[in-house]
């Protein structure tokens, strides 16, 4: 179907097109497009992106979320970006702009990986639950992108996207560390519980 639109909209629907062929990441979740903190000098910036959806009238929210770091970073920090993220149920708003996505989105697996990373965090009072800020490709990383990321069990380096069941990613920090987080799998952590048993101790508390 061809949409009658206005110029500025007709720049918009090419810059988003060009933007989801280059760098787009569709998963069960939905569609996201990821961009670096202050990468307007050389690309549209997420607020860019999110100005021509608006044009196109395709919901859309931003969120903080975090890549690898470069391996010639001397931090070694994670990279902080803005990531413009389409639900699933609103990629039909895109389909008019974009036909070819329409049997894409059609062929995406109920399998398929999603947006978050879950985490469990071993507490005095209990175990609790986190996901992590990671931009949505972090299930393609490669084993180097991962290991940088920390998505790895500090213990046996197993890699920690698989996730599976007795594999299970516990963020277990070291005492002389413990504002850091540190990954490590149900297997060589006995599933949290003795970091839960150790901190409900040092707190008093009946694990």
């Amino acid at each position: 179907m061809t949409v009658a639109a206005a110029p500025e909209v007709r720049a918009a629907q090419r810059r988003i097109v060009g933007t989801i062929n280059a760098s787009g990441r569709l998963n069960a979740d939905g569609l996201a497009m990821w961009r670096e903190v202050n990468c307007g000098e050389w690309k549209a910036t997420a607020a860019d992106l999110s100005a021509d959806l608006d044009l196109l009238q395709v919901p859309h929210t931003i969120v903080t979320a975090f890549r690898f770091p470069l391996a010639t970073s001397y931090s070694k920090a994670m990279r902080e970006g803005e990531e413009v993220r389409i639900l699933r149920k609103d990629l039909g708003h895109l389909v008019p702009w974009m036909p070819s996505l329409e049997q894409v989105i059609a062929d995406i697996r109920e399998d398929a990986p999603r947006w978050d990373f879950t985490i469990f965090q071993p507490r005095a009072e209990g175990m609790a639950i986190a996901k992590l800020a990671l931009s949505a490709e972090w299930p393609a990383w490669s084993m180097k992108q991962a290991r940088a990321a920390r998505l790895v069990c500090a213990e046996c380096d197993y890699d920690l996207r698989d996730q599976a069941e007795d594999r299970a990613p516990y963020d277990v920090r070291l005492p002389e560390q413990p504002k850091r987080r540190r990954l490590v799998c149900g297997k060589c952590c006995n599933d949290g519980i003795d970091e839960m048993e150790r901190l409900a101790t040092l707190a008093g508390k009946p694990s």
